[in-house]
């Protein structure tokens, strides 16, 4: 999809005079090069890697009690061993699916090894311990490998830390600096893990994480609520980005990571407020949501048509206030066949709308 992007813009760019096409097939031919796109043998490699790892696992647990001590120890290390030398020979040839494949399995390996030695020495800890440990791994795999899916994976061991250590549903008032340090850190990480592997979306869990960490911040340390301080950074990030990215200097782009960024915090935070609203009153609550659908489609109109990440995340808050307000209007009035009919129906219009939105900014995107 990207190419063909890049193919037409290319193409504008040498009927413009600002490319000869000599140049043009230079740069095609170098993100050719780059950037091999989809790869279902790639995806299948993955596929496979996590059901032979789960199998192997599996047939681990349950004959563990025939397998003596140190057999145990010895199955646990040759699956890490080798799978991370069948990775180092698969990088070596250039094949990167079956290197990423390969470090799943790993992964996967080092994770049951962590649990079933715990289990086996009885060594004390909980599931922070055990998603640091595991996190700490997949961060070590990723740096040495420049592993996408490695990188991917210790950022989605992150958030398991963080959901363990911070306990956001119980109401202790405790202090945790050390695990604050922890989070911040391993965000840091996945971060630079992102950034050496090219994935984006470990550089998505990893500003992420830095968001949640923040939160877990304010729910302990202060009595505020976090989704008003969620919503609040996330309207002045928006705005900035938006309206004013010079006051950021040149690290940020109109309508770029600054604006997605904000939208994201600032619905998500209009949303935990919604769902923390207890006894409100139904009135209370229309009203919220008709504010939130308000802000949704106030936020596409800015920065919808020049980023994909805002319209999509506009118009997954769209849809959900809108379902909301059905359910809490005429929901009690319908029975469940006529509301899941009128939900579905609502459902409908909404794509249809969004289709002719997205229409409307392709062709905008063409005339610029």
């Amino acid at each position: 999809m990207f190419r063909r992007y890049l193919s037409r813009e290319i193409d504008q760019w040498i009927r413009s005079g600002l490319l000869q096409p000599e140049q043009g097939a230079v740069l095609l031919a170098d993100h050719d090069r780059r950037h091999t796109g989809f790869s279902l043998s790639a995806v299948l490699a993955v596929l496979a890697a996590v059901l032979f790892g789960a199998a192997v696992i599996a047939l681990i647990a349950a004959n563990w009690d025939f397998i003596p001590r140190l057999m145990r120890v010895v199955i646990i290390v040759v699956c890490i061993t080798g799978g991370l030398a069948v990775a180092s020979l698969a990088v070596k040839r250039g094949a990167g699916g079956l290197s990423e494949a390969a470090l799943v399995f790993t992964l996967l390996s080092y994770g049951s090894g962590i649990a079933l030695v715990g289990q086996m020495y009885h060594l004390s800890g909980d599931e922070a311990a055990f998603f640091l440990t595991w996190a700490v791994g997949a961060l070590v795999v990723s740096l040495s490998f420049s592993s996408a899916m490695a990188a991917v994976g210790a950022g989605l061991l992150g958030f398991g830390y963080l959901f363990a250590e911070a306990s956001f549903f119980d109401s202790r008032p405790d202090v945790h600096p050390i695990g604050y340090l922890i989070v911040l850190a391993l965000a840091l990480a996945v971060g630079l893990s992102a950034w050496r592997s090219r994935s984006t979306v470990a550089g998505h869990l990893s500003a992420l994480l830095i968001i949640c960490g923040a939160m877990w911040m304010v729910h302990d340390m202060t009595d505020l609520e976090p989704g008003y301080v969620l919503a609040a950074i996330g309207a002045v990030a928006f705005g900035i980005g938006s309206f004013a990215p010079a006051l950021v200097g040149n690290t940020a782009l109109r309508h770029g990571p600054l604006s997605a960024y904000g939208a994201v915090m600032l619905l998500s935070g209009l949303g935990l407020i919604q769902v923390t609203l207890y006894d409100s009153g139904l009135a209370l609550e229309i009203a919220l949501a008709s504010f939130i659908l308000v802000v949704s489609v106030a936020v596409l109109a800015i920065a919808g048509g020049e980023n994909r990440l805002v319209r999509r995340f506009a118009y997954f808050a769209f849809a959900c206030e809108t379902i909301y307000v059905v359910s809490e209007t005429l929901g009690s009035l319908l029975g469940s066949s006529s509301f899941l009919f009128l939900g579905g129906l609502v459902l409908a219009v909404i794509a249809f709308a969004v289709m002719k939105i997205e229409k409307r900014f392709k062709k905008t995107e063409a005339r610029s």
